[in-house]
């Protein structure tokens, strides 16, 4: 029996009698009987038993929106996924890096369902690994075309791309038109409502910011300047069970004032032409490593009104909280505004932030003009003991261009309000550095928005800090680091997994130049030590559907990794075979079918620093 067309009911049970656990199939069953009603029937689970999300549709991936869901397959490589309909094959690709192993089913709905980070492509292996063998390329592109009917095995989980073992899937239409999966006939597993984790209301450059504990007694902190139009944020996750790990992203946001809706903001699908909207819709914290995100809510507000906002998640999940505006807050407590942060200077709500809070610590803060003539020598004295908005300061210092700290110099560039491109030239220390921003947006609320830099010392790497992070643009970054006789890349910091990435594009030797479309912090690191290799050692990984002995060899660098999978190439006893290599964690990885005991493998490597070198490994016995 095809369980697929059975009605919802039905597939419940099935799964309940496929899962270990009887008691969380039957959770999810109630827990997503809101979604069932208004999603497209038959339910279509990928693999046929419970699947917890952990990542949701629309969430947060810093310059652009998750354009599908993905699911847990509890650290497990070689899930089964079935077809969701009947369709072909239309493409797969073999890569080390983004979607890895991905294929592209066409569904005779119209639909291209998407299944990335594959450990095996089933019976559509041979023909990669043949295309492969015919091109010496370990990165190919096939389009085979099979055919395969709903409820077929059509591939298997896997970690090829990036992350730990989890299925993306995602649901495209036409070329440019992503849907979200949960609303469109997809089983997502999620057991819990989301939450709100604060508020923020600013009026120009004033800010308050609302803990969770007064926002449960119905009080929302109000900057006070009771004519002034204020704008709102939301800080919002959702997890989809216990233990809460991997905080997602909500569907829908609705702020009623009174019975009248005030703004509503519903992710159902998205467009790859306006992923940088995500600028003006969740706005960037330096805490962006803990949970949730900041959504902001383009709504007109009133001090004295009664508002009430609702968010709901992907399965129909649903909270509310009710609010007034108050000069202050009962048991208001202090909101985390930034993480893993080495310098004064961080962003938060999308905008350049100073750690007055530091004053209590002893730290001691000045301000100058573009000659470095003082205007203040203790910005402690001006100005109240926690993070504040740079242009809080502009707007005292018209003047100000930069701070002092005995840390180093914070350089700062005010933005007028009807300039779409920037052009900054500074020099915060002995590095000149000049940037241009370009199709600029404006701000929020007339805040005055400050663009800043400062170098920050750490103890293996000085770096420079670009700020505010998430602003408002849609063209590009360029900017140059004029070293003088030094000529070092230029490498930007990822801001989750604080490792250092070289720019594949720059320009200049000792004024390097790069160009991207967010701000990034920025080091000059000259690297000239080429990728080592660890000891080989047998483990599994799946091929033609099945688990199969291969053999790894872990890499070793501290910055450069490498620019595609043929920046690895492999002969054994002088015959060309493919190399996968796993990003995480590091690994070559070779068919062990293809190896045996005492086989000379002759390894070269090229990072993407351009250092190459060789190496001659025997193939270990296996165990």
């Amino acid at each position: 029996m095809d369980i697929m067309s059975t009605g919802k009911v039905f597939y419940y049970f099935y799964n309940m009698r496929l899962s270990k656990n009887i008691f969380p199939a039957l959770c999810l069953a109630v827990a997503t009987s809101a979604s069932l009603a208004t999603a497209a029937e038959p339910v279509y689970s990928p693999f046929q038993k419970d699947a917890y999300l952990t990542s949701s549709f629309g969430e947060n991936r810093g310059t652009r929106y998750h354009a599908g869901v993905d699911y847990s397959t509890l650290m497990e490589e070689g899930w089964v996924i079935y077809a969701p309909e009947n369709g072909k094959v239309e493409e797969i690709r073999v890569s080390p890096f983004f979607y890895g192993k991905v294929m592209f089913f066409k569904g005779e709905s119209g639909k291209t369902w998407v299944f990335a980070h594959q450990s095996s492509f089933g019976k559509l292996d041979s023909l990669y690994i043949a295309e492969q063998f015919s091109k010496k390329s370990n990165d190919v592109t096939l389009k085979p075309n099979t055919p395969y009917k709903k409820g077929d095995t059509l591939t298997f989980s896997g970690s090829t791309g990036i992350g730990n073992p989890h299925l993306h899937l995602e649901i495209r239409q036409g070329k440019n038109n992503v849907i979200s999966p949960c609303r469109n006939g997809v089983y997502c597993g999620d057991t819990l409502d989301p939450q709100i984790f604060g508020m923020a209301v600013w009026q120009k450059d004033d800010m308050a910011v609302t803990s969770p504990e007064a926002l449960d007694k119905g009080c929302v902190e109000y900057p006070g300047w009771k004519k002034e139009k204020a704008y709102l944020a939301v800080k919002i996750a959702d997890y989809s069970r216990h233990p809460k790990e991997n905080p997602m992203s909500i569907r829908r946001l609705t702020l009623w004032e009174g019975k009248k809706k005030a703004y509503e903001k519903i992710q159902d699908t998205l467009t790859y032409g306006n992923m940088l909207k995500i600028r003006t819709e969740l706005l960037w914290a330096e805490e962006a490593d803990t949970a949730g995100d900041w959504h902001f809510v383009d709504a007109a507000l009133k001090a004295g009104s009664k508002y009430r906002i609702e968010v709901e998640d992907m399965v129909g999940r649903k909270t509310s909280r009710e609010f007034t505006f108050q000069d202050s807050c009962a048991g208001n407590a202090p909101i985390l505004q930034k993480q893993v942060q080495e310098s004064p200077l961080y962003s938060f709500m999308s905008r350049s932030m100073l750690d007055l809070a530091l004053c209590d610590k002893g730290q001691k803060f000045s301000v100058q003009d573009s000659s470095r003539n003082t205007l203040d020598e203790d910005l402690c004295k001006a100005f109240p003991h926690k993070g504040i908005t740079l242009g809080k300061i502009v707007q005292k210092f018209p003047k100000a261009r930069f701070i002092g700290h005995k840390a180093g110099t914070i350089a700062l560039h005010a933005v007028h309000q009807d300039e779409k491109t920037v052009q900054w030239n500074t020099t915060p220390d002995s590095m000149a550095i000049s940037q241009k921003i370009t199709k600029l947006r404006s701000a929020f609320g007339n805040e005055t928005q400050v663009l800043a830099v400062t170098r920050t010392h750490t103890d293996s790497l000085d770096f420079y800090e670009f700020h505010p992070k998430g602003l408002h643009f849609t063209g590009s970054w360029e900017v140059c680091l004029d070293q003088g006789k030094e000529s070092a890349p230029l490498y930007w910091l990822g801001e989750t997994s604080r490792r250092w990435f070289i720019f594949s594009k720059q320009e200049g030797t000792s004024k390097r130049c790069a160009q991207v479309n967010e701000l990034r912090d920025l080091a000059n690191i000259l690297n000239k030590t080429a990728p080592t290799l660890g000891t080989p050692y047998w483990g599994k990984s799946f091929i033609l559907g099945k688990e199969q002995d291969v053999l790894r060899i872990p890499t070793l660098f501290r910055y450069d990794g490498f620019e595609n999978g043929n920046s690895i190439q492999t002969t054994v006893n002088g015959n060309w075979i493919p190399t996968e290599y796993d990003s995480e964690p590091r690994e070559i990885v070779l068919d062990g079918r293809r190896l045996k005991k005492g086989d000379k493998l002759h390894i070269q490597l090229e990072d993407e620093a351009h250092n190459k070198v060789e190496y001659d490994v025997i193939a270990p016995k296996k165990e």
